[in-house]
């Protein structure tokens, strides 16, 4: 002990100081490697979930004892970096994610043998709510899209019958908003895929209840829809011009405007023909 104790003496404060340091950085380096491997990884499994795909997968995870973490909106589900694999090998074979809702692949799992006519068309208005749904849901602000179609049967004698509809319901991803024309958009897609279907029986909502657009309402009222929705638009940019403006010299923040547009929507067409003879 003396012995140590007398080498250490020898080798001065400043060597002390050298080994102490590098001793020290040492532990630090094991205590961050420790911590690097025992800690778990996460990677993301899939994104842009409906609810109903979330829930579904969830259980499944939990089913095979995978470690996940759930967003707090519901729409991201990641796994330990070394359970990707297994846990999309896992999902893939029990359907999942499907976005939701079924489409043309209903008719794979099932045989034509023993299917009364009653179902295949019930079956074959399941198919095409699911592919409708699923090609909305790629535009840009919509995260999710349900399609519900009213295809009224023809009945032998009847004068009358009604006419067909449709309704639906968007999830629109968080700080999105969309666009009247995309709106339309929709309307004219769902049109163009049910026979006898016309843009003015397209409803459509969004996940707030907002009423994007009213089933049954004439061209007439959807420019007016349309006209109203270019006015507010023209007062909101009225407004912040104003209050950038004015801001500039009370101070922003202190300037409250308020615009009340009048738009003129009147056309005049003028023909004229010119002879020079």
């Amino acid at each position: 002990m003396n012995s140590f104790l007398e080498t250490l003496k020898q080798l001065g404060p400043a060597r002390l100081a050298i080994m102490g340091s590098v001793l020290l950085g040492l532990m630090v380096f094991f205590i961050f490697v420790s911590l690097r491997v025992s800690s778990t990884e996460m990677n993301l499994l899939y994104s842009d979930l409906s609810s109903m795909d979330s829930g579904a997968m969830v259980a499944k995870l939990e089913e095979a004892q995978i470690p996940y973490e759930v967003s707090s909106d519901g729409t991201r589900i990641e796994v330990p970096d070394t359970e990707v694999g297994r846990a999309r090998m896992l999902l893939a074979e029990a359907g999942l994610p499907n976005g939701g809702s079924l489409g043309y692949e209903l008719f794979d799992k099932q045989s034509g043998f023993g299917t009364t006519n009653a179902v295949q068309n019930i079956n074959a208005l399941r198919a095409l709510e699911g592919e409708l749904s699923r090609t909305i849901s790629t535009l840009e602000p919509v995260r999710s899209a349900r399609v519900h179609l009213v295809l009224p049967q023809r009945e032998l004698f009847a004068r009358e019958t009604r006419p067909a509809s449709a309704s639906v319901a968007l999830g629109l991803r968080p700080g999105k908003r969309i666009e009247q024309e995309q709106v339309a958009a929709i309307q004219s897609l769902i049109a163009s895929a049910v026979p006898e279907l016309k843009m003015e029986q397209v409803s459509i909502i969004d996940q707030n209840g907002n009423l994007l657009a009213r089933g049954g309402e004439s061209a007439e009222n959807q420019a007016t829809m349309k006209a109203e929705e270019l006015r507010l638009k023209n007062e909101q940019r009225l407004i912040q011009t104003i209050e950038d403006l004015v801001g500039r010299t009370v101070g922003y923040g202190k300037v409250r405007a308020s615009v009340t547009a009048e738009l003129n929507f009147d056309r005049t067409t003028t023909a004229e023909e010119t002879y020079n003879p």
